[in-house]
């Protein structure tokens, strides 16, 4: 009541969500009774190097957060009336017009195999587990339009068919709120990129993140009505909203500071019309920003002075380009390659005057930093390059990857850069969805090569799993093909990232060109986060030596 009574002075409505029908190891924990099968126990997930606390048996809250197939029983009777109680409760402490019931990421293996959910199913002639869930949250809302309340959830619940009177909020990209508002329903847009602002502001991370990268020029880009509406349809898109995930946040003061200045920005975009917005004068209006900030006590990021560093390839593709640029007018960069020293030590007095991008033709550290009057104004920022036969190098893909991990395309698997930080730079993958990668890289003459190495990622708490197979193709002429080396055996590291290698050794072998064909494992086995749906696949770089 104090947090309400709070906001409301300062002209805020406090919105509750109440997770359901999955997300519930805490309630399932404390009332087995409610999951489909009460005496079976917890399946439990955690780091490979960590071990689970305390009691082991029965129903636990999990100790990690992630998907679990434990959800809440949609064939009893006794749930909805536990769920109804619980609304109860919620609604006598938040008078907001609008209840959140979460309603994603819910696992559908346990309904599968569970009679009472199947019985549900056939007296309700509901033809899959999607429409069972499309059930579940229609009756949830049916009770809270009774006490003159508006559902919202995430946009699983269009899966099934959406409740009558439910507001969608668009997480998984634009797509779920564009079908809502097609369907006349009220829209709240809330994309993971960019409005996810548990996601990284640095392109050399500063502190551990989820990953993704949404600077806050990205943040002010963002245009919440998609151009795939009309008039009337783009009515339903009631604004949007900014997400801050806390997995990786132990206290306020990070909290402020992925929040701050970011959340200025997005302000602004949905506090004024389109035509008003202009990405340079809100650059100026920043500095005073950034003194309020000062003066609140405010741990803000400084990402913004950053540099902000590109990798191109060369025209000729024999090497690839170091690209900077500098938001602040009048910067002065300097670099030094072959970096021997620490990348947060770099002095401003050190480097070589930037004047166009730095070719990259071997294996190096290079870092760089803004200076104006001799005084530093951005931190460093830098790079390692990996040099091997294929860096650089013209490379195509037979299907592009997923436009919610789409890297800088095919590129990303020949730009020298290898992830060292796992899921922390999703952006050093590209993300396939249900579908395997092929890619075909030109060397440009005939080479003799003896080995191609496959970077990926295993995290199957997040539904990325490491690929099935790998397999290297050789050819001299792009038409005739010959088998250099297939290889399941992924070579993952230790140091709990979920990264690896898959490298396949060959006997030495002149080609110009290498298809490498990398399979994705087809659908998550059971017992796993998301069992039942497609893994996402992420491809790194790839190594010809």
């Amino acid at each position: 009541k104090e947090v309400v009574k709070y906001a409301a002075e300062r002209y805020i409505t406090v919105i509750p969500e109440i997770e359901m029908p999955g997300h519930a190891s805490a309630a399932i924990a404390a009332y087995p009774e409610l999951s489909c099968f009460p005496e079976e126990p917890t399946t439990k997930y955690f780091p490979k190097n960590c071990k689970w606390h305390g009691d082991s048996t029965g129903k636990q809250v999990q100790q990690t957060w992630g998907i679990f197939d434990d959800v809440f029983c949609a064939g009893q009777e006794k749930t909805f009336s536990f769920l109804e109680d619980v609304m109860d409760e919620v609604l006598a402490l938040f008078p907001s017009k609008y209840i959140h019931v979460g309603g994603d990421e819910c696992p559908k293996d346990n309904w599968k195999r569970c009679p009472g959910c199947q019985k549900r199913m056939k007296d309700n002639n509901l033809k899959d587990e999607h429409q069972l869930q499309s059930y579940f949250i229609q009756r949830m809302e049916k009770y809270l339009n009774t006490k003159g309340r508006t559902l919202i959830g995430w946009d699983e619940i269009l899966e099934g068919g959406l409740a009558p009177n439910a507001v969608v909020m668009s997480w998984r990209g634009e797509a779920g709120g564009i079908e809502a508002a097609k369907q006349n329903h009220d829209v709240i847009m809330t994309p993971g990129n960019p409005v996810y602002f548990d996601h990284t502001q640095s392109q050399n991370e500063d502190s551990v993140t989820i990953g993704g990268y949404n600077p806050i020029e990205k943040v002010y880009a963002y245009e919440p009505v998609p151009k795939e509406l009309n008039a009337t349809q783009a009515k339903y898109i009631l604004g949007a909203q900014a997400n801050l995930w806390t997995e990786y946040i132990k206290n306020i003061r990070k909290v402020e500071y992925m929040l701050f200045p970011r959340i200025s920005a997005l302000s602004e975009v949905l506090w004024s019309p389109k035509e008003s917005r202009n990405w340079d004068d809100f650059q100026k209006r920043l500095s005073g920003q950034f003194k309020r900030y000062d003066q609140w006590r405010v741990n803000y990021s400084k990402a913004y002075f950053d540099l902000k560093a590109t990798i191109l390839p060369a025209d000729n593709f024999n090497a690839v380009h170091w690209k900077l640029e500098s938001k602040q007018p009048g910067t002065e960069i300097k670099y030094i390659t072959h970096y021997a020293g620490r990348p947060y030590e770099m002095k401003f007095t050190e480097g070589t005057p930037y004047t166009s991008p730095v070719e990259i033709r071997s294996t190096m550290l290079i870092a760089a930093i803004g200076v104006i009057n001799n005084k530093p104004v951005s931190n460093p920022v830098y790079e390692t390059f990996h040099f091997n036969k294929a860096t650089g190098k013209k490379i195509t893909l037979s299907k592009e990857a997923s436009d919610k991990y789409p890297g800088d395309g095919a590129f990303t698997l020949v730009n020298g850069v290898i992830n060292e930080k796992g899921f922390a730079r999703s952006r050093e993958f590209i993300g396939f969805n249900g579908t395997d990668c092929e890619a075909m890289i030109d060397l440009g003459e005939s080479q003799t090569i003896s080995s191609v190495t496959v970077n990926s990622l295993n995290r199957t708490a997040s539904w990325i799993w490491r690929p099935l197979t790998a397999e290297a193709f050789g050819s001299v002429d792009g038409k005739t093909w010959t088998s250099l080396r297939l290889t399941d055996d992924f070579d993952e590291s230790k140091d709990a990232t979920g990264k690896g290698k898959m490298k396949m050794e060959f006997t030495a072998m002149n080609v110009r060109y290498i298809k490498v064909v990398i399979s994705n494992w087809g659908m998550i086995p059971a017992g796993n986060p998301g069992a039942g749906n497609k893994p996402w696949l992420f491809v790194d770089e790839i190594e010809v030596e």
